[in-house]
């Protein structure tokens, strides 16, 4: 009778108890020689049993079924099979006699043998490797919990084997925040990213350009602020982050928006995007036209009118000319223009304030803290409700993502008030700063910084209805603008020092800005 040797040994788990190849095949040839088995050919598999397909037991039982051989000699019968398919197709032979004798180093099958018994030890392999899949799955999930990414580290990182744990890839970290930094300019796109990864040599697995789809996941992946995501859910890492929530926030932002960004010096629709239709509420695009003349003289003309998207409501919004939309723009920049003996005041105050805030700080943490706590018990709450299978699994996951995000972007925010408490005196800084070239950007011909500007004084608040712009300013702005107007009624120091104080107390700036009250000056001719 002649025999097959062969010898299994998976990269998986399960297997990691068991003799490597080497050593299986060292055992069965003595095994053989101490039986008198002849070994027509020996068969060596690195492939997990679990699932049906291997290839190199497939081939074993080809050659079996054509009458090679009549037996097979292995370790133990669970490296022939660990799943029902390949179990079946065993028993199968053996009772048919095809394969007349299994061998393994410590029992014997023959095919007068008894089925349940080796029907028993097949199914308790399979069995094992269903019991193991659930234990690895509640170990990484327990894992996951415990703040440890659980899974092969992303870009950026790297597997420490010591300890378990993903650690900062010194060169690879600097890549990934040099990636964000550039895209939440909103002035690269993704391709413009992989450019960058290839100039590093970072490759894909076929040595090709990392594809735009895989740096889109790069940059909405939350692990590089702390937070990763396992199994559908968020968790909150233990792990050093590369970037700060504002800054992932900001790169998203720009992903979500148009996911890449034209050329502003070559766009020749550069208002696009910015104004949406007062009719019907549809945004308002661009259009170029050409006229031809008889004498060969070609003139281009561009045109903005609404998309007319809407299925529910037909838009009568007439196109305005390019050149007539320009001028009404630049109108309504000029009444957000910040005179300059007001911009130099108003730094002058700003210094001052910036020692007071410095005194309060710990106020507006305290209160943020607060917010900290709400939201630590609302995921609590999130969890029981979850648990008790009030609500679907869906929402569940999408709730207590935002609450986790928001919960990272408010210990970023009091971090930063901890470390440096006059925080907001640098974006109050730059919005003066921006009011205060308005006058100059009004009177250029540079579209593309017009459209930045209007974008910052309106957001997405700015409308287009017959032929006229016109929308609603945030409030800063609004504040500007109004006292502006009331320039010739009011003193300097009333405007900008308002009964109850400096501000930002009526949403001045931003809300994660906090300030103390300035007394206003006795004296106001002390401020000219």
């Amino acid at each position: 009778m002649n025999y097959f040797l062969y010898a299994r040994k998976s990269t998986d788990v399960e297997d990691k108890q068991i003799l490597s190849i080497e050593s299986q095949l060292a055992e069965l040839r003595e095994l053989a020689k101490r039986e008198n088995l002849h070994i027509a050919d020996e068969f060596i598999e690195k492939r997990s049993a679990k699932i049906p397909g291997r290839p190199v037991f497939n081939e074993m039982l080809k050659r079996i079924q054509a009458g090679e051989v009549q037996g097979i000699v292995c370790w133990k019968i669970d490296r022939l099979s660990r799943n029902p398919v390949d179990s079946g197709k065993i028993q199968w032979l053996l009772q048919q006699g095809i394969i007349q004798h299994i061998q393994t180093h410590s029992q014997s099958h023959y095919s007068n043998d008894n089925v349940l018994m080796m029907s028993v030890e097949l199914g308790m392999a399979n069995e094992y490797v269903r019991q193991l899949s659930e234990n690895t799955a509640r170990g990484l999930r327990q894992k996951a919990r415990n703040g440890d990414f659980p899974s092969l580290a992303p870009f950026g990182y790297i597997n420490n084997p010591a300890v378990k744990k993903i650690a900062i890839h010194k060169k690879n970290a600097k890549l990934v925040k040099k990636m964000f930094e550039l895209y939440a300019t909103g002035n690269v796109r993704l391709e413009n990213l992989a450019v960058i990864l290839e100039k590093a040599n970072i490759f894909s697995k076929n040595k090709n350009r990392i594809h735009v789809s895989r740096v889109s996941h790069i940059i909405n992946n939350p692990i590089y602020y702390g937070h990763f995501r396992h199994a559908g859910e968020i968790y909150e890492g233990k792990h050093q982050p590369i970037i700060s929530k504002a800054l992932f926030d900001k790169a998203n932002s720009v992903l979500r928006g148009r996911g890449r960004t034209p050329d502003k010096k070559t766009d020749p629709r550069p208002f696009c995007g910015l104004l949406s239709c007062g009719n019907c509420g549809m945004g308002i695009t661009g259009e170029i036209k050409i006229k031809r003349q008889k004498n060969g003289t070609t003139h281009l003309y561009t045109y903005y009118h609404c998309s007319k998207k809407s299925k529910t409501q037909k838009c009568s919004e007439p196109c305005i000319r390019a050149e007539e939309l320009d001028r009404q723009l630049s109108n309504i920049l000029s009444e957000y223009i910040l005179p300059k003996e007001w911009a130099t005041k108003l730094f002058a105050m700003l210094d001052t304030e910036e020692q007071k805030t410095k005194q309060t700080a710990s106020e507006a943490v305290q209160e943020l803290r607060g917010e900290e706590k709400d939201i630590s018990h609302n995921l609590a709450r999130l969890t029981d409700v979850y648990v008790a299978q009030d609500i679907e699994r869906s929402d569940y996951l999408e709730r207590r993502r935002l609450l986790m995000s928001k919960k990272k972007s408010i210990e970023e925010q009091i971090a930063r008030f901890e470390r440096t408490p006059s925080a907001w005196i640098e974006p109050t800084r730059e919005w003066i700063k921006d009011a205060l070239i308005l006058d100059e950007i009004s009177k250029t011909a540079d579209l593309p910084s017009k459209k930045l500007s209007l974008q910052k004084i309106f957001g997405s608040n700015l409308f287009l209805k017959s032929r006229i712009p016109s929308g609603n300013p945030l409030p800063h702005y609004a504040e500007l603008r109004s006292a502006r107007k009331n320039f010739t009624k009011k003193s300097f120091s009333l405007i900008a020092e308002p009964l109850v104080g400096i501000g930002p107390t009526v949403s001045f700036l931003p809300r994660t800005c906090f300030t103390t009250k300035l007394q206003r000056h006795k004296d106001n001719s002390n401020l000219f």
